[in-house]
Parts: structure tokens; sequence; C-alpha cells
């Protein structure tokens, strides 16, 4: 696919995102972001050792979803995902976590079950303490 916005079924929040991406990245030849290749990918299984974590100024990922869960017990740890732009510096950082009392030891723990984001684009992820994720949208190269 040349041109993600001419995709079917967009909503108009995907238009509105990727209308905002082109303009952003899709330069004139020889610009440092001119995109070469949009691919289509899906990825569901372990977030450690994904493709996800290691930076390529040459790649950027366009989500229109993406969940990370944890099926391990709560802890004393947040779950946290950290964002990093094409510049492989922290866009945004989500600590997402179900606050969970635990009477018997008189504690509080975090759940982090699940977190969820979508219409944004990424270098890399750092993920501490979800195991698993699912990610659909594109993969870019320049």
């Amino acid at each position: 696919m040349d041109d993600l916005r001419q995709l079917p079924g967009l909503n108009i929040e995907q238009k509105d995102f990727l209308n905002r991406f082109y303009d952003r990245f899709n330069l004139p030849l020889g610009a440092p972001y001119h995109i070469t290749n949009a691919e289509k990918f899906h990825y569901q299984g372990a977030s450690g050792g994904s493709e996800f974590l290691v930076y390529n100024a040459n790649k950027l990922y366009v989500c229109f979803s993406a969940f990370f869960s944890s099926g391990a017990a709560p802890n004393n740890v947040v779950g946290i995902v950290g964002i990093y732009d094409e510049l492989n510096a922290v866009n945004m950082e989500m600590q997402t976590s179900d606050i969970v009392y635990d009477p018997g030891a008189a504690n509080i723990l975090f759940g982090k079950q699940n977190t969820h984001i979508k219409n944004i684009y990424f270098s890399r992820l750092v993920i501490a303490q979800y195991t698993y994720m699912v990610f659909d949208g594109y993969r870019i190269t320049f």
C-alpha cells in the first residue's frame, strides 16, 4: 500500500491521524523522512524479544491498535509502556494499573492486567511488567 490514507474503511480519527502522519513524514525524495514502504503488520505474542523493542532510524510503526496484558498476580510493581518517537526520545509513557488492596498483607498492590493504545506512531517501545501484546497496524520504512 503506497498511501495508507487510501485504505478503505478508515474512521474519522484514523483519517486525521494519517493526514498528520503523512504531513510530517512523507517529505520529498532525498529528505530525511520519505516513506518508501508501508507494510501491513500484525503481531500477537510475547512482548519481550519482539522487534518493537529495538530502535531503527529507518523504521516507524503506525499503530491503529495495540493491547498490552499480563497474567501475573498483583504485585508491588506498576506496568509501564514507554512510547518513543522518530528520534528515539520518549514521546509518552503510560503507567496503567489496577490498584488492589491485599488485606492479609495490609498492602496496596498493582493489578496491571491490560492497557490499550490506538492511533499513534512510534519507533520503539519500552515495556515493563506486560508480558503479552497484540499490535495491529503498519511497519513504515524510509
